[in-house]
């Protein structure tokens, strides 16, 4: 049994992180190389990781939606590319519905490494190759530089909240703990070792009874 809630607590701590992972913002210093539009096939297995048809571009008669893409490179040279989707009122509660002007705004700060103009992408969610799954850009920053690292208060600010709460829940769960469970199971315990206590003088009385 032990085992069994050391695997069932790792699973949900797995659980746990890799939804404040996905659902988090995060922020990555990059350069814009290309913005372009399209037709992305949705799939079965690849549709959590896009808007919904309500909030994004509505899907086609193929299953291919017209979806707007960032290019962008990092400061040590590697590749990313995000998407730009509009989020509505859907998990994660983004309320994104300006990824025309988000464009229109990485479109205008695209450069080349001769003259390169940094910027700061927040986005959430995955880059997942082989599921075409890419992150969600919400917005973008002008940067002085590659080496700039702008603090992402926004997840920040989230895992102090999330923590207070679990602190709170955990506090509410100990009391309940001690003035509801605790009292009933030494009421229980009492009562029990009352009943014993009967039992046994029953016998006793029996046996001299018998004599």
């Amino acid at each position: 049994m032990y085992y069994v809630k050391v695997f069932l607590g790792v699973l949900l701590g797995v659980v746990v992180f890799m939804f404040l992972d996905y659902t988090l913002p995060s922020k990555n210093t990059v350069r814009i190389t290309n913005t372009y539009n399209r037709l992305t096939a949705i799939t079965p297995t690849n549709s959590i990781f896009y808007a919904s048809d309500d909030a994004g571009t509505v899907e086609n008669t193929q299953g291919q939606r017209d979806i707007r893409f960032i290019e962008t490179v990092r400061p040590n040279g590697k590749v990313f590319v995000y998407r730009n989707e509009d989020t509505g009122w859907i998990w994660p509660p983004y309320f994104k519905y300006d990824s025309s002007n988000l464009q229109a705004e990485a479109t205008n700060l695209r450069s080349d490494s001769r003259d390169p103009q940094w910027v700061s992408v927040t986005a959430y969610g995955w880059r997942i190759a082989w599921l075409s799954s890419y992150p969600n850009a919400i917005s973008i920053d002008t940067l002085a530089g590659p080496n700039e690292r702008p603090l992402n208060w926004a997840a920040l600010i989230i895992l102090a909240l999330l923590f207070i709460f679990l602190v709170l829940i955990w506090r509410m769960w100990n009391q309940f703990i001690e003035r509801t469970v605790e009292p009933a199971i030494e009421a229980a315990d009492a009562q029990w070792e009352e009943a014993t206590a009967r039992r046994r003088s029953f016998f006793d009385r029996l046996k001299g009874t018998g004599r």
